[in-house]
């Protein structure tokens, strides 16, 4: 199935699993996207351009540094992708999720070839490339080569491609791999209520030990899939309000004409993948808390009161234990739920409503 080749690809790619062969595509993801940054970093300083193409130039070196940052993580918690994947590869998903991890696969796909088509439209349309073209990449012309040359633009074509491809393949990894992680807290939060539900119709208190012992190996799985994502998950966080701020800025440029509308719309549909990788986090965050809110009322809607005294203690020390909700925090700041979603959404239209409204911005023209 695609979802398991998928997942197992990624994997692959941890480190986790017998086979290293993909492990060494993490090593070169990280030595090309070292050399990105190392390159947008030096076309912003050494070379004057237009303050266009350096605002373009300062978001791309977001982007590279933050591949940057995911590999590295992804590299530190090798062990930890290890312990994950013992744990759940005796387990499995919920059917929906293997479509949900599909279609998540197949967007990153899709819109990673409409980064790479759109420069090339874009040309066709304008019949002509020169140094400088918004769409390949800035850093690419750090040399001073004009690609009037066929041969010396489909190189570097090439180049801004592959930088294209390695983003999607980081950001898809995450997505994939966090909601098949939530997949498996899922099924097994299920089998837990199932066990749970069996235990008092039966009134039998090994059957319900049991279900203790499976909710603190839950836990356990759960606090380390924190550690592997609240990284990835808080730098793309700050990531994306940084991006939204520089991305305001050109929509208050454009508006006023005078920043290029064609790197405008592609900022804009980057701002738009950004808001869906928050809205992937932010709701599988509250499917967690939903899920362990089922082992609570299981618990208290069946009557316990004539069970022995040990089966009682057996249901308080469970109680204790899912009374403490399955909280996604990230950085002791931020829980990762829906409501987070709502409050970026506000605070990003109250940013863009008062640098809209204020007189203070005077822009200058920059093309």
């Amino acid at each position: 199935m695609q979802r398991i080749d998928t997942i197992n690809l990624f994997l692959q790619m941890t480190g986790c699993t017998d086979s290293k062969i993909m492990l060494y595509l993490t090593y070169f993801e990280f030595l090309i996207t070292l050399y990105y940054l190392i390159a947008t970093y030096a076309s912003i300083i050494h070379f004057g351009q237009s303050v266009t193409i350096q605002l373009f130039t300062l978001l791309c070196m977001l982007i590279e540094c933050v591949i940057l940052l995911n590999i590295t993580f992804r590299l530190y918690h090798q062990n930890h992708f290890r312990e994950m994947h013992q744990y759940s590869r005796r387990l499995g998903i919920p059917d929906g999720y293997k479509l949900r991890i599909n279609l998540i696969t197949k967007y990153h796909l899709i819109a990673s070839n409409i980064f790479i088509s759109f420069p090339v439209t874009y040309v066709i349309l304008h019949d002509s490339v020169s140094a400088g073209d918004p769409f390949t990449f800035p850093y690419l012309d750090v040399l001073p080569i004009r690609t009037d040359n066929l041969a010396i633009y489909a190189c570097k074509y090439f180049v801004y491609a592959i930088s294209v491809y390695i983003a999607h393949i980081e950001l898809c990894f995450i997505n994939t791999t966090f909601v098949y992680y939530v997949g498996v807290l899922k099924h097994r939060l299920e089998s837990i209520v199932q066990t749970i539900t069996e235990a008092f119709v039966d009134k039998d208190e090994q059957k319900f030990k049991y279900a203790i012992i499976q909710h603190q190996k839950l836990l356990t799985y759960f606090n380390t899939m924190k550690k592997v994502f609240a990284k990835p998950i808080l730098l793309s966080m700050s990531f994306n309000a940084i991006y939204f701020g520089l991305t305001t800025s050109f929509v208050i440029q454009a508006i006023q004409g005078y920043i290029n509308q064609v790197i405008l719309s592609i900022c804009i549909a980057s701002s738009a993948a950004a808001v869906i990788n928050i809205t992937i986090y932010t709701f599988y965050g509250s499917v967690l808390l939903d899920l362990h809110d089922e082992i609570l009322h299981v618990l208290f809607n069946n009557a316990f009161f004539y069970v022995n005294k040990s089966f009682k203690s057996s249901i308080l020390i469970m109680m204790s234990r899912v009374t403490i909700p399955l909280k996604f925090t990230i950085g002791y700041i931020f829980t990762i739920d829906l409501n987070l979603l709502l409050k970026i959404v506000k605070m990003s239209y109250t940013v863009l409503n008062v640098l809209l409204s204020s007189e203070t911005i005077k822009p200058h023209k920059l093309l």
